[in-house]
């Protein structure tokens, strides 16, 4: 069969771009690009070269005692250092000699050996060298120094032999290209034979075929040969249908990115309440809600989401709703879709959005201004009444009144430590915070801090323990804000023990240091209430107060939910951090790490 003249021409040109591609890239690496990179090596060596010796010029001490270390900064770039005023074969005279490799290098360059014994300051680079053409392009300095008194040289030696065995291996990768292309310019002839030649007069049925509707293929238009012509009348027939189809796979693609990434779930029922379409966030309301709904026994509080859409059904109108469940917060809302002529209901649009993290702040933020509002009345009602006792002289004696003014400066420290706390926490909060760290002795601090409650456990039938190595563990932190840390955590250990009818009722202060990890491991152990397991993630939210989780007496404890929360941000503050492990009505441990680097710092 005769060869096809577009098969012809779309290798010959194919053949002929790549070979002219080739060539100017070939041409262009070896003339001027390889240049370029030789010289911005060899500008880059002597330039870190150069540092160093400015480096040895003011700071020679330094360069003595890190050599080795320096001499690793470039993989390239290799240093020597000789403690004498002429060079030495000897290795035993250096303090860092030369590699045996880069001697032998080094050894080969006429113009190094001409100045190596050379005791001024020598600086070669061979692509500067206009008498001497180096085999490997290189860079060789000589610097003397002064060294605690005592002359010495620093040698400086870097080449480019990493990119001359590159080159090599290029080369040797540009001859496997040639001939692999050569024998793919061979097959891509025979493949054109065969595949474009041959099936032109197919191809010419198959445009009649797009005539029938079949528009899956179109090929491009490039002159008036036989296949551009069928392409021609493929592409006349296919191009409005082909484009209308483009159009409509792109707005469903977009509609089903957005749906897919919006935060609000969104679920389409049609007019008989059959969900068709729902996306990621949807699926998983819809999940939560027939779970809830399942193991719901009243249900006559619970939201029915089905009559919901019934009464939109009758009513045409969009309504919103809230939905809570156990464990999260919903507002949903429905919309009719309705018939722009007829405005018969086609359908509904189902918008959930999840706001358990404002539900909850909002909640935690009543119960913070009622928790508060009862801490500060408490102490203002005693201040009042004792205040006004001292005044109409209800206090005979002054033993008696003397009693009452203890009373009145209690309570007001009361208040003023709770006024401290939350201006300590929104500083925190608001990053700024300042600590005042000296070195404590972790072991007498903490065993000093534990005295401090041993009136307080006593009164409640609780051990006070302390765990401690016999090695004395120091830590630098500011011991100020400990203070609050470990009066905030012990206080809650004594006081939820003390509300257990435990037969041992104990809080245990234990202090560990990790070799491995670098830190101060310091644990605060009791046998109390414990935490309940759906509490745990929040106890260290501002404001978090897990009284309802606890036992009966519990509500009785005094706080304002923030106490913990400033614990953490204290904690966080010394780059530390803390973590917690409860178990219901049978203890907790909080334990903190505080990095011992801190200590250097």
């Amino acid at each position: 069969m005769k060869l096809n003249v577009v098969a012809i021409r779309i290798w010959l040109i194919t053949f002929g771009i790549t070979i002219l591609s080739f060539f100017i890239t070939t041409v262009y690496y070896g003339v001027f690009y390889s240049h370029e990179i030789k010289e911005n090596y060899m500008d880059e060596y002597e330039q870190v070269i150069e540092n160093m010796e400015r480096l040895t010029t003011v700071d020679p001490d330094f360069l003595l005692e890190n050599i080795e270390a320096i001499n690793n900064f470039h993989p390239q770039v290799n240093f020597a250092l000789l403690l004498d005023d002429t060079y030495s074969s000897n290795d035993d005279d250096w303090i860092q000699p030369f590699d045996e490799k880069e001697k032998e290098e080094i050894a080969r360059e006429p113009a190094i050996m001409d100045k190596i014994y050379s005791s001024d300051h020598v600086a070669i680079r061979s692509d500067q060298n206009d008498g001497y053409e180096a085999n490997i392009p290189y860079v060789f300095h000589i610097k003397p120094a002064v060294i605690d008194g005592q002359e010495a040289l620093l040698y400086s030696w870097a080449d480019l032999s990493f990119l001359v065995t590159l080159e090599k291996r290029i080369s040797y990768l540009l001859t496997g290209l040639i001939l692999a292309h050569l024998l793919a310019a061979l097959y891509y002839y025979m493949y054109l034979k065969r595949n474009v030649s041959e099936p032109i007069n197919a191809m010419t049925n198959i445009a009649f075929d797009y005539a029938r509707d079949d528009f899956s293929r179109q090929l491009s238009i490039s002159g008036r040969d036989d296949l551009s012509e069928l392409a021609m009348a493929m592409n006349k027939m296919g191009h409005s249908l082909e484009t209308n189809r483009m159009v409509v796979r792109q707005e469903k693609e977009l509609l089903s990115h957005i749906l897919d990434n919006v935060e609000t779930g969104i679920l389409y029922y049609d007019s008989d309440r059959t969900l068709l379409l729902s996306n990621p966030t949807g699926d998983i309301f819809l999940t939560h809600y027939q779970i809830e709904q399942a193991s719901s026994s009243k249900q006559d509080d619970f939201v029915d989401i089905a009559e919901k859409l019934n009464d939109v059904f009758n009513t045409k109108t969009s309504v919103e709703f809230t939905i809570e469940l156990k464990e999260t917060y919903y507002v949903v809302s429905i919309l009719p879709l309705l018939e722009r002529d007829s405005r018969e209901l086609r359908g509904f649009v189902v918008s959930t959005k999840d706001l358990t993290k404002e539900h909850r702040l909002d909640k935690m933020r009543v119960d913070f201004i009622n928790n508060i509002s009862h801490e500060l009345r408490t102490p203002l009602v005693m201040i009042q009444g004792y205040s006004e006792a001292i005044l109409d002289d209800v206090a005979e004696t002054l033993e008696e009144k003397k009693e009452m003014a203890q009373i009145i400066r209690d309570e007001s420290q009361r208040m003023n430590r709770m006024v401290n706390e939350m201006l300590d926490l929104s500083r925190m909060e608001a990053g700024y915070i300042e600590l005042q760290k000296t070195e404590v002795n972790m072991n007498t601090y903490l065993r000093n801090l534990l005295f401090r409650f041993d009136t307080m456990a006593s009164d409640v039938e609780v051990s006070l323990q302390m765990e401690a190595p016999k090695e004395t563990i120091l830590l630098t932190l500011d011991k100020d804000k400990m203070d609050q840390v470990f009066v905030n955590l012990v206080n809650n250990a004594i006081r939820h023990t003390s509300m257990t009818d435990k037969d041992e009722k104990i809080v245990t202060l234990q202090l560990l240091k990790e070799e491995e990890l670098d830190e101060v491991v310091m644990i605060v152990k009791d046998t109390g209430t414990g935490i309940p397991e759906e509490d745990l993630p929040y106890i260290f939210d501002r404001f978090f107060k897990a009284d309802k989780s606890r036992n009966n007496q519990l509500s009785k404890a005094k706080g304002t939910g923030i106490g913990l929360s400033l614990v953490k941000n204290i904690i966080e503050a010394h780059d530390g951090y803390i973590e917690v492990e409860s178990s219901f009505e049978e203890g907790s441990a909080f334990i903190i790490h505080i990095p011992s680097e801190s200590n250097e710092e």
